[in-house]
């Protein structure tokens, strides 16, 4: 069936694409809405789980690039895309300077799944700024196309790497489809890439760091002290931040957060390959935490600070109290340190840093 055209759409999100399973044809519908402005597709994952490359791109979107008129989208999001394409056809598709949001999620170009879209290998490939208006990218996968689009453009106001998510929907590395031509790697082996990570990192902070304002890393990057260094020297107006450090490395980073003067959210994340620094923050979970965090945030560079996860355990902050040093030398002294209470997963899930860390689009 062919799907007739809306003149007035403005936003389309198509779920369980199959073209073997189903027929039918947006193709008239995405040429002819002129006023479309966020497009979100959704294919089945069984095109992945097969090894199909059933999907042809110029069936969706052929008619649009007949009638050379690609679509002015300002948001695009795709997940479980497995085809092979051409990169002259991308460019005809939509206009690379009108877009500025884009989600890729367990998405692939065929190409052994090194981390390139089929609706964004070909601009990755491209030298100088492709994505002008971008402000917001999303991805669970890391390659060096995603690097050299970092390190090509500028401005972005939201980055959300998302990483491996094992056990909730995520192929596994042996699942990954492979081309003739693959050379082996995969998003497994790019995440604990320490050149990737650290080069990944560099143009974050050079290229983005001066507007960036929500920062995710993968939990796979157990930064160093140097990684977080260059991040809160050249990122001064983050509000929230994700990232992986182990209990040393952790403890280092309290020394430079409050040079983030506009920080409100800090995740610590899991590490997924070791328990280590979840053993170690539930080893200390008996109030220490609390009072840890109360004290520390307590000085007005802090003020904004409201949230804070380690590992799995959240707390929230609240406003800085005059109470008793229950730890203190000298009993009954008092002093002002913010009140804190842990929280379950629930009171985080609408805030960017944890909404964005999923597989959905």
């Amino acid at each position: 069936m062919i799907v007739p055209p809306l003149p007035s759409l403005v936003a389309l999100k198509v779920i369980d694409v199959d073209p073997l399973c189903y027929v039918d044809d947006i193709s008239l519908l995405l040429a002819e809405s002129t006023n479309l402005r966020e497009l979100k597709i959704v294919w089945s994952p069984r095109m992945r789980e097969m090894r199909e490359p059933s999907v042809n791109l110029s069936t969706m979107f052929g008619r649009c690039q007949s009638k050379s008129r690609p679509l002015t989208l300002r948001r695009i999001a795709i997940k479980n895309l497995f085809t092979y394409t051409a990169d002259d056809f991308c460019e005809s598709i939509y206009d690379f300077s009108a877009v500025e949001e884009i989600t890729v999620i367990n998405s692939t170009g065929a190409l052994g799944d090194a981390g390139a879209a089929a609706f964004i290998d070909s601009p990755l490939r491209k030298t100088g700024p492709t994505f002008p208006s971008l402000k917001l990218l999303r991805g669970d996968k890391v390659s060096r196309d995603l690097q050299h689009l970092l390190a090509n453009t500028t401005g972005l106001e939201k980055l959300y790497l998302i990483g491996d998510k094992r056990g909730t929907n995520y192929d596994s590395p042996s699942t990954y489809p492979r081309s003739p031509s693959s050379n082996g790697s995969s998003p497994l082996s790019d995440l604990h890439s320490s050149s990737l990570r650290d080069d990944t990192i560099e143009a974050i902070a050079q290229n983005h760091g001066q507007t960036l304002r929500h920062l995710l890393l993968p939990p796979q990057w157990r930064l160093t002290s140097d990684n977080v260094a260059l991040i809160v020297r050249n990122c001064p107006n983050l509000e929230q931040l994700g990232l992986g450090a182990e209990f040393d490395r952790f403890m280092s980073m309290r020394l430079l957060m409050p040079f983030l003067q506009k920080i409100n959210a800090i995740r610590v994340l899991d590490n997924p390959d070791s328990s280590d620094f979840r053993d170690k923050m539930h080893e200390l979970d008996d109030g220490r935490h609390e009072k840890q965090i109360g004290g520390a945030t307590s000085k007005n560079e802090w003020s904004r600070f409201r949230w804070m996860e380690l590992a799995d355990l959240v707390f929230e902050v609240g406003k800085t109290e005059l109470m008793e040093d229950e730890e203190g030398a000298t009993p009954g002294k008092m002093v002002y340190r913010r009140r804190v209470w842990k929280r379950d997963a629930e009171a985080v899930k609408d805030i960017a840093i944890w909404k964005m860390d999923s597989m959905d689009v």
